[in-house]
């Protein structure tokens, strides 16, 4: 069989969010399904936030795939979709239409459409080859009960089966098909650092923050990579710049050090980067010295906020204390940090003031402001009920304000628009001679990339320094001024051509 499977793009052209920005990661959700079923069939992996917005169809044209699979998080749902509406729209009924990832697995009830064959819920790798093999075999589409872990049509209804387990052990895995990107080579970045690979360590998160869906995605169970695995990873890799893409890299201590001895045995000779929690970072001071010898080179964490109730009441597990210990350590050893802080719809005015100055002091190097929102398939997103302006998933990009603001909304976003002039401070109290001096070779490394940073940055600096950027994005998308919506609208399907 002919296998194509898509990345999407952001939901429209020229719109932009912190993602494909600030960072691009490998999809390695689909080179993980591709190297599950590759030895059998043609497979292709097209990345359509790196492509023109006539590839899709020209592929879909002159490959002519049998069966057509996307992935979709939340912001890019509607793009998702559309990319099998095209593949149906060219390739007819013939072609087998699958999508999977986040979103539809919290959501799979906004995906029951006509040109979508099948959803996978949950782990995909199992489900995807017995999928492939089944149709491969001959199997009609519509007797798809004996393989767990999908939602399929049969004639009008939408059949699911059961549940797919989550018990396999992730050495046990083939490694993710990195060569199907060769024509991506050197695309994938973090900030400045350009020509990046990235990994995936650990599935699963032990927390259950309320705002964040991952561990129930994982139904709370964590699964790691051995140390061995990883940095057989890290050395078949060309690129000088790794992302480890655990949502919580920094969980047991007994498993970094195996993790430290490894590298260190082996003289891998990388920068990587990861996210981890403050907490972590805080109660062990003797690693981080280890992690920078070793070459971690920064540490993206969820800050929250500088408010110990808010702390509290996000369910975070975190002090502010541990917050500040942390910032300080890794600025000591020399580890640039990128650190999320949220602001809350009921802030006033004196509100975002504390929380820019808390952010200053704390010395982040790329310090990002986000908008406190209930995400799809969260606890607060199912708690926030009849208070939501909208369930148009576009604008759950963290962003925007999807539930009413204290002050007039027009305000709210003049504070908020402030953010990156108000933290340079951050920035700059974490950067200069002392970090050039603790990591000279970082520096050296990361200076090719700067110039396309730099870049970009200034391409998301000019939309989200303009606080009417904020509300165009609102009357554009949802075609209502969000202080007088009462009623959500569904949106018109985006088609990708």
């Amino acid at each position: 069989m002919r296998l194509l499977l898509v990345q999407p793009s952001p939901f429209e052209n020229g719109r932009l969010g912190l993602e494909n920005v600030l960072w691009l990661s490998e999809p390695v959700a689909l080179t993980s399904l591709a190297a599950m079923v590759r030895d059998e069939h043609e497979v292709r992996v097209l990345d359509m936030r790196l492509e023109q917005a006539d590839a899709l169809p020209r592929v879909l044209d002159e490959f002519r795939p049998d069966l057509v699979g996307v992935t979709s998080m939340t912001t890019d749902a509607y793009q998702a979709k559309a990319v099998l509406h095209c593949a149906k729209s060219i390739l007819g009924s013939g072609v087998f239409t699958l999508i999977g990832g986040h979103h539809p697995t919290l959501a799979a009830e906004e995906h029951d459409e006509a040109y979508i064959d099948a959803i996978c819920i949950g782990e995909g790798e199992e489900t995807f080859l017995e999928l492939v093999e089944h149709l491969a075999a001959g199997g009609e589409r519509e007797a798809l009960d004996g393989i767990d872990g999908l939602q399929f049509r049969r004639g009008d209804e939408r059949i699911a089966t059961g549940k797919r387990g989550q018990a396999r052990a992730l050495d046990t895995f083939p490694a993710p098909a990195r060569d199907l990107l060769d024509a991506y080579a050197g695309a994938y970045f973090f900030g400045p650092a350009q020509g990046m690979v990235s990994i995936q360590t650990s599935r699963g998160c032990a927390f259950d923050c309320n705002f964040c869906a991952i561990w129930e995605f994982y139904e709370k169970k964590v699964r790691f990579l051995s140390a061995r695995a990883i940095v057989d990873r890290m050395e078949a890799a060309p690129e000088k710049f790794v992302f480890f893409l655990d949502d919580n890299f920094l969980t047991h201590r007994g498993r970094m050090e195996e993790l430290l001895d490894e590298i260190e045995r082996r003289g891998v000779k990388k920068h990587w980067m990861i996210q981890g929690r403050t907490d972590f970072v805080a109660d062990n001071p003797d690693l981080v010295k280890r992690f920078a010898k070793a070459g971690l080179s920064m540490v993206l964490s969820g800050y929250e906020t500088n408010d110990q109730d808010v702390l509290d009441s996000l369910e975070k597990g975190a002090t502010r204390e541990q917050n500040l210990a942390a910032s300080r350590l890794l600025n000591d050893a020399g580890v640039l940090t990128t650190g999320i802080f949220m602001v809350r719809p009921e802030f006033e005015e004196p509100d975002f003031e504390r929380l820019y100055a808390a952010i200053n002091e704390m010395k982040i190097t790329i310090p990002l402001v986000v908008i406190h929102m209930p995400l799809p398939g969260t606890q607060s997103y199912r708690a926030a009920g009849d208070t939501l302006l909208t369930r148009d998933a576009r604008l759950f990009d963290l962003l925007h304000a999807v539930v009413p603001t204290k002050l007039p909304r027009a305000e709210f976003y003049r504070h908020y628009a402030r953010w990156n002039q108000a933290t340079m401070a951050s920035t700059r109290g974490s950067l200069g001679l002392g970090f050039l001096r603790k990591r000279p070779r970082l520096a050296l490394d990361v200076w090719p990339g700067m110039k396309l940073f730099t870049r970009r940055r200034e391409m998301v600096r000019r939309i989200m320094e303009d606080p009417e950027s904020y509300l165009r994005d609102e009357y554009e998308i949802i075609g209502h001024d969000l202080e007088q919506v009462e009623t959500p609208r569904e949106p018109a399907l985006q088609t990708q051509s």
